[in-house]
């Protein structure tokens, strides 16, 4: 019995620890708890979307869904790399799509197929202030409101099948910052982390409230984080973090792995909750960082707002 508890607290003082917990140390030790291995789910006759899906983590998703027999629909905004990772792979179509470019969104979502599985992965952090058609910081524009303007659509156009799983990649970034509305739409002190960091506070936020919506009931949403992924994307935005921890980060696979275990799963899941290595947890170091119910009432609202000039 001590043994039993002594294992049980030694983990749990690891994952207070942060970095033993979303290094790939942390998930070599959570994966001991993992119960079923995915790996050989067929998927023939799924119809599978990732947003941000060429490369890094969104490309090992779309790989593997693609090898599972899911016909896969990637987006990006490099044509010619999308175009190079159709090729090298089965079962997928790319699509050139810019989340950020809203415009566009209308038009892919009419036209599309009708989906089971939807990740939202897509994201970058410019060095410097940018701006959408409407005056919207990039990366609110893309990976917050871009990406719920895409499944708004789709389930408006019928393309989102009854009981899909929709998964928004999140960051363990965001865990250091509250919601800051202020500077979440219009940033004029621009600094790439610290909006990275409140985008993805606010696309947790979000999903919390849709799992409550009537709009959703069919469908199950949830948002995740995928621990310290050694991705380029990672290596550009922090190079001295990359270089630092470049030994201990998860790769590709290690952090995609909760995302295809919330899509394949046969487990009972709770729609609008946080998963990081297979399990739900708190996406709030203390509740003095979950946001009010003014503060949600207040960010869903400016979001509809955009919507209904819009659309």
């Amino acid at each position: 019995m001590w043994i039993f508890y002594e294992d049980k607290y030694w983990n749990f003082i690891l994952d207070k620890t942060i970095v033993f917990s979303f290094d790939k140390s942390g998930y070599k030790r959570h994966k001991s708890k993992f119960e079923r291995d995915l790996s050989q789910k067929d998927l023939t006759g799924k119809i599978s979307l990732v947003t941000g899906g060429t490369s890094g983590i969104g490309g090992e998703v779309a790989q593997e869904l693609s090898r599972l027999g899911s016909k896969v629909f990637v987006t990006g905004r490099n044509e010619q790399k999308g175009k190079s990772f159709k090729e090298n792979n089965l079962n997928l179509n790319f699509h050139s799509l810019d989340m950020a470019n809203w415009s566009r969104l209308k038009d892919f979502c009419n036209k599309s197929n009708c989906f089971d599985y939807i990740v939202l992965n897509a994201g970058n952090m410019p060095d410097s202030l940018l701006l959408n058609d409407f005056s919207v910081e990039h990366q609110c524009a893309s990976q917050l409101i871009g990406h719920y303007y895409l499944i708004y659509m789709l389930k408006k156009f019928g393309k989102i099948n009854q009981h899909a799983r929709i998964i928004w990649v999140s960051s363990g970034g965001m865990y250091l910052k509250k919601l800051d509305l202020d500077s979440l739409f219009h940033n004029q002190k621009y600094e790439k982390i610290s909006t990275y960091s409140n985008v993805k506070r606010a696309q947790v936020t979000l999903v919390e409230e849709l799992s409550r919506q009537e709009r959703w009931k069919n469908v199950q949403v949830f948002s995740m984080h995928p621990g310290w992924v050694g991705t380029y994307g990672l290596k550009e935005a922090l190079p001295m973090f990359f270089s630092l921890m470049k030994n201990r980060l998860r790769d590709m696979k290690e952090g995609a792995d909760t995302i295809i275990w919330l899509l394949l799963t046969e487990n009972s899941l709770t729609s609008g909750s946080f998963y990081f290595d297979r399990k739900i947890v708190s996406p709030y170091l203390s509740k003095n960082y979950n946001p009010t119910r003014e503060q949600r009432i207040a960010l869903m609202n400016k979001i509809n707002n955009y919507k209904e000039k819009f659309f």
